[in-house]
């Protein structure tokens, strides 16, 4: 299977595994002001092209909350026309990112902790459906395939290779074992603020990733719908943590502040 098969052109998530791996990966972040066009991914619209790299600007906090979104500025550096930038703030202004005025123009709203917590805590409760379901569900050459997914995800970390587009095969093989059309579109709607650059933010995670991989690996052959739940959920609650202290800095430890996933475990 090539990765032209995952292409869609509103996918999002390295996480979930409902992002397409892109065969024009997007360059380097830079200031919307220099650097040059930034490459968009393949496939999907300009618009959908165009709102993936926004969103991902704000998700990682490049963009801040009251930065001001250039439509020209923006178009030069992304290599496309005014008219898909003005459309995908449009997108963005429905998903709460951006505000957009007549006169004021388009200005970044950004992400609160508890936005990125309540995402992370939903995203969580998909992906552990998706693999209880692919427990019970998943055919032999499947679970082989996602066994195979699986170890070039970890021969992507020995090598220093594509991680990314290895873990996102990886979390999508199971998603398409779940055998639910559903519940796909929901974690590609949910994925969409997951950044595409999580692993390059939060690097530690990459070991845990390893781990947790083999755990899920094993409930999903063991066709233990239960523990496939369980460990999927973790799996994603554990990034999600990481993720909240980068943006936002040490969380307590006290219990005092909400963490992502306490609905799903709950």
């Amino acid at each position: 299977m090539s990765t032209s098969d995952y292409s869609h052109p509103r996918e999002g998530g390295v996480i979930l595994g409902e992002r397409a791996p892109a065969g024009e990966t997007p360059a380097p972040a830079g200031d919307a002001e220099g650097g040059g066009p930034r490459r968009l991914r393949l496939g999907a619209t300009a618009r959908d092209r165009v709102a993936d790299v926004l969103r991902d600007e704000i998700m990682t906090g490049r963009f801040g909350p009251g930065k001001r979104i250039d439509l020209d500025e923006t178009a030069a550096w992304l290599g496309t026309s005014r008219t898909p930038v003005r459309e995908a703030c449009l997108t963005l202004q429905f998903e709460g990112l951006v505000q957009v005025a007549p006169r004021s123009g388009v200005t970044v709203v950004g992400l609160r902790q508890r936005d990125v917590e309540d995402n992370f805590a939903l995203a969580a409760q998909l992906a552990g459906s998706a693999a209880a379901w692919a427990a019970e569900r998943i055919s032999e050459p499947d679970l082989a395939e996602v066994r195979r997914l699986a170890d070039g995800v970890r021969v992507a970390v020995e090598s220093g290779g594509d991680l990314k587009t290895a873990n996102f095969l990886f979390h999508r093989a199971i998603n398409r074992a779940s055998d639910s059309v559903r519940l796909i579109a929901l974690i590609r709607q949910t994925g969409r603020i997951i950044p595409w650059s999580f692993f390059d933010m939060v690097p530690e995670q990459v070991g845990c990733a390893l781990r947790e991989h083999d755990d899920i690996v094993d409930a999903l052959s063991a066709r233990n719908a239960a523990r496939a739940r369980r460990v999927s959920e973790e799996h994603v609650v554990s990034a999600g943590r990481l993720l909240v202290a980068r943006m936002f800095g040490p969380q307590p430890v006290d219990g005092a502040g909400p963490t992502p996933g306490t609905s799903a475990a709950g």
